[in-house]
């Protein structure tokens, strides 16, 4: 990032958290305006829908443009379209970072939607370029993987993406899966780099977007380690190259050390757990929490003690109890706090929250479709004819 994005970025971090502080009445108005005053926003911002619906036009208009071009001259055969794709993806790189630096665009969704499909782009030239050189399948995906690695970290750190730092990670750990040995590397590489990214996701030298950054790929690395330690992915070989399409022959580890396995799966969870509990960072907890539900659901496909939706049923209840009794526990203590947790929203952005709430209400409500209204129509019900005492019915 460039010194002034990066100080934007810290001003916005500012920002928002006074924003939070102001909510749960730590401060007031003037103080809010104050803040606002000494860490203003020379940014472009957009709101959250009009962001989305700004993203999703360029990339439409992006992909019209591109394929009208590529009917105009696609005539003379597949050099053009590698032309096409090469030209497209360096120029939507290039506008990203004019966006980004000469117009000082942030969050608000062109930018983001340039550089994601001018990355498509070089990647989808990458692997059609490597095809075209006679490499092998097993060759063109390590060497599609390797770019998107390449092109994701570099737009993450040019531009604070955290998603793209993590799609990074994504790619790179994809890559060793081709290797007979692969699952060595998804183990040790995220224990080599998690303590590195728990320090970096909180140290004040990076800005606000690069710590984001660090901290989903940390979140990538952990969910990559579990994996790699799951029994059912030792099972059932994940990690490992399947021989009709890599040609190689897959890690062999052996059934002695398939206990190993067994125990990692129930610990990994415990770990996390004890580590977000001791160093009080959230990632933990939470990829605790998920992981430990994923070794149940593990168990259960081993273990047949139930049907799969009981064992869901009964997992989920469990947990929403153990959350209200930790609630009722954490409420309980003066301060409603204990050991440093607490369950009240510490200066949390209300607004964000809100929209998660929104989210979930609006993703469980399935309302009947409401019946077209129609014109009466003709429905015969019969009549009655005659008379001088006699009747019938048609």
């Amino acid at each position: 990032m460039t010194r002034d994005a990066a100080q934007a970025d810290r001003n916005a971090a500012v920002r928002a958290a006074a924003r939070g502080w102001k909510q749960a009445g730590a401060i007031d108005e003037a103080a809010l305006a104050a803040v606002a005053a000494a860490y203003p926003d020379d940014r472009h911002r957009l709101g959250p829908v009009f962001r989305v619906l700004v993203f999703l036009f360029t990339i439409i208009a992006i992909n019209g443009a591109s394929g009208f071009v590529w009917a105009l001259i696609n005539s003379a055969g597949e050099i053009q379209t590698l032309v096409i794709l090469l030209v497209f993806g360096v120029a939507l790189l290039v506008l990203t970072e004019i966006q980004v630096t000469k117009m000082r665009r942030a969050q608000g969704g062109s930018e983001a939607a340039t550089s994601l499909v001018g990355i498509g782009y070089l990647v989808v030239f990458t692997g059609w370029t490597a095809d075209k050189a006679g490499l092998s399948s097993l060759h063109v995906i390590a060497v599609v993987l390797l770019a998107a690695a390449f092109l994701f970290a570099g737009a993450a750190w040019r531009w604070g993406y955290p998603l793209y730092a993590g799609a990074s990670l994504v790619a790179l750990l994809a890559i060793f899966t081709a290797f007979p040995q692969g699952r060595l590397a998804w183990i040790v590489l995220p224990l080599l780099a998690a303590p590195v990214l728990a320090r970096l996701a909180e140290s004040a030298r990076l800005p606000p977007a690069h710590r984001a950054s660090c901290a989903a790929v940390l979140g990538v690395a952990l969910v990559g380690l579990y994996v790699a330690l799951n029994i059912a992915s030792y099972d059932s070989g994940w990690l490992e190259p399947d021989l009709s399409i890599w040609k190689l022959r897959p890690a062999i580890w052996g059934p002695s050390v398939r206990w190993i396995f067994i125990a990692t799966t129930a610990l990994v969870p415990i770990v996390y757990l004890a580590l977000g509990l001791r160093s009080r960072r959230w990632i933990f907890l939470m990829l605790g929490l998920g992981t430990g539900i994923a070794s149940l659901i593990t168990l259960r496909w081993y273990v047949h003690l139930a049907p799969l939706w009981a064992v869901l049923t009964v997992s989920g209840a469990a947990l929403v109890a153990a959350v209200f009794a930790l609630r009722r526990y954490l409420d309980s203590a003066p301060g409603k706090e204990r050991h440093g947790f607490t369950a009240e929203p510490l200066f949390e952005d209300l607004a964000r929250r809100r929209i998660l709430e929104a989210g979930a209400a609006v993703m469980s409500l399935s309302p009947e479709a409401r019946p077209v209204h129609e014109e009466p129509k003709f429905a015969g019900g019969g009549g009655e004819f005659g008379g001088g005492g006699s009747s019938s019915e048609f």
